[in-house]
This record gives C-alpha cells, sequence and structure tokens, in this order.
C-alpha cells in the first residue's frame, strides 16, 4: 500500500470516528474512543459517576472488546469495497458505525440499570457538547432537528472531512500538528452547528445533559494508559 493511500485511509477512518464520537479520551489510544457511550464507560472517572458493580465493568469490558473487532472487521471491509473512492470508504464506515452504536445501545440498556443508562446519556452530552447534534440520531430525534439542518450537518462534516485529509497529509504522522488541527477543525464546527441550532434546541440540549455536572478527571499528559 503506497503512503498516499495509507494516510487517504487513516485520515478517513479517524475523522468518520471523531465525527461519530466527539470528545476526548483518558490517555487512551485509537479511533472510536472519544465520545462514544460504551467507550465512555471504560474511563474511571465515568464509572465512579454510575457507580459501576465488578460484574457491569466486566460485562462492558467484554462488549467494547466484542465492538473493536468488528470495527476492525468494518474498516477493513470499507477498504476492500471502496479501493481508492473515498467518498464510498466514508459513508461504508460511517453506516458501519452506525449500525454498531445502535446494537451497542441495546447491549448497554442490557447491562445497566435504567438510572445508569439514563445518566450515561447526560454524561455523553457533556462530554461531547453541541457536536453530539450533528453525529447521534437519538439526540437528533429529541431535539426535533429537521431535514435541513441535517443536510448542513452533513456539509459540515464533508467540509471537515477535506481539512482533516489535508492535516493528515501535511502533519506526515507528526501527532501533536494532527491534534491541534483536530483541535481547531471541531472549534470551526462547534461554532457552525450552534448557527444552525435554534434557541430551543440548545435549551433541549443542555437539559439532555442533565442538572448535575460530570466531574471529568483526566490523567497528567503522557501518563495515561
Amino acid at each position: 500500500m503506497n503512503f498516499k493511500k495509507l494516510v487517504m485511509i487513516t485520515a478517513t477512518a479517524a475523522l468518520v470516528c471523531a465525527a461519530m464520537a466527539q470528545g476526548g479520551g483518558q490517555g487512551r489510544r485509537g479511533f472510536g474512543q472519544q465520545g462514544d457511550a460504551l467507550q465512555l464507560t471504560s474511563r474511571e472517572d465515568v464509572q465512579k459517576d454510575l457507580a459501576l458493580t465488578d460484574e457491569q465493568k466486566t460485562k462492558l469490558t467484554d462488549l467494547r472488546t466484542a465492538a473493536q473487532g468488528k470495527m476492525r472487521e468494518a474498516f477493513q471491509a470499507a477498504r476492500d469495497a471502496a479501493g481508492d473512492d473515498q467518498d464510498a470508504m466514508r459513508k461504508a464506515i460511517t453506516a458501519a458505525m452506525e449500525k454498531m452504536q445502535a446494537e451497542n445501545q441495546t447491549a448497554i440498556a442490557g447491562i445497566l440499570t435504567a438510572d445508569q443508562v439514563k445518566r450515561l446519556k447526560e454524561i455523553t452530552v457533556q462530554f461531547v457538547g453541541v457536536r453530539i447534534a450533528a453525529t447521534n440520531k437519538e439526540v437528533q430525534k429529541d431535539l426535533s432537528v429537521t431535514d435541513e439542518q441535517k443536510a448542513k450537518f452533513a456539509e459540515l462534516q464533508t467540509k471537515q472531512q477535506a481539512a482533516m485529509r489535508e492535516a493528515f497529509q501535511n502533519a506526515q504522522g507528526d501527532q501533536a500538528a494532527i491534534r491541534e488541527a483536530m483541535t481547531k477543525n471541531n472549534k470551526i464546527m462547534e461554532d457552525e452547528i450552534n448557527k444552525i441550532l435554534t434557541d430551543a434546541q440548545k435549551a433541549k440540549l443542555k437539559e439532555l445533559g442533565g442538572s448535575k455536572p460530570f466531574v471529568r478527571v483526566d490523567p497528567p499528559a503522557g501518563g495515561g494508559r
């Protein structure tokens, strides 16, 4: 595989995963571990907030392991089917992630109590912020997002993909530069989403985050596991 194609695949996969799960990991590496509800349950601060039992932690760990395996298979299938077609690859990965998120949500509901499920959603909304409105179908339904708004969100994501693809190419593997570019592009995305959402939708999104603030505890830089 040549370097240009590797960059394309990496950038496309990273952007789709970041778009589907905006937020920040807890010293962990890898795609899809940023703001996805299932991946958030791997954080000690989230586990503490939810008061997870040892049995629940074990079941969620097993679920994450299985999900990661399925995602690797989905990436491979997308690469094989799309070839050099970036748009086809993005659509294939997005569809796979949406399907998996729905499956994971059902599985999570079978592991957590109803109160824990509700709190996990609140934490996810707080963790991701306004960007969740552009990527999470459940939240979009709660906000009564219109088709016109969804189209605008999709356009923003396409622009962000192009910007991140360029950033990956320019960074030449420099992780600090890539993180800086993602932070910059996420801020732009957030500002644009705020322009699209109505005041009522913003108020509803705040309500979905719950009244109890999530106390986030990140490890020291370079000290995460």
